[in-house]
């Protein structure tokens, strides 16, 4: 539950943030929402960057029993890039749990906002072939 809250608050500051700048923007529709996706986009990558921060430690071992008083099982030892994980034994991981939840909640907007953008570029233009102003 705790974990939703997070994610749920991340996503939320994010969209805030992101929705603060793009009203700053002069131009039209399309590149407001293009503007919007570059910057979930950004958020996403700082999420990522902050979990994988977690990730480091000289000595694995070390760290999951000094720091997190977890014992280190080698078989879930290994490290895993997408989604991030580095796992002490089956229960714990070093990786915060709203990490993957969030990086993703941000990449569904940003193709979101992209869909958009796209949808507002062409929602303007005559179809193929007809002249506007006249009808068949």
């Amino acid at each position: 539950m705790l974990t939703f809250f997070v994610v749920c608050l991340w996503t939320v500051l994010g969209a805030l943030l992101t929705g603060a700048v793009v009203r700053l923007l002069p131009a039209g529709p399309p590149v407001r929402w293009t503007a919007a996706a570059a910057g979930f986009l950004l958020c996403a990558l700082a999420l990522y960057l902050w979990g994988a921060s977690h990730m480091f430690a000289t000595d694995i071992e070390e760290t999951c029993t000094l720091q997190h008083g977890q014992p280190l099982d080698p078989a879930y030892g290994r490290t895993s890039l997408v989604p991030l994980h580095r796992r002490c034994n089956a229960h714990f991981d070093l990786v915060p749990p709203y990490v993957n939840p969030g990086v993703l909640a941000y990449l569904v907007a940003c193709v979101c906002c992209l869909g958009a953008a796209v949808r507002a570029r062409f929602a303007g233009q005559p179809e193929s072939g007809r002249r506007p102003g006249k009808e068949h």
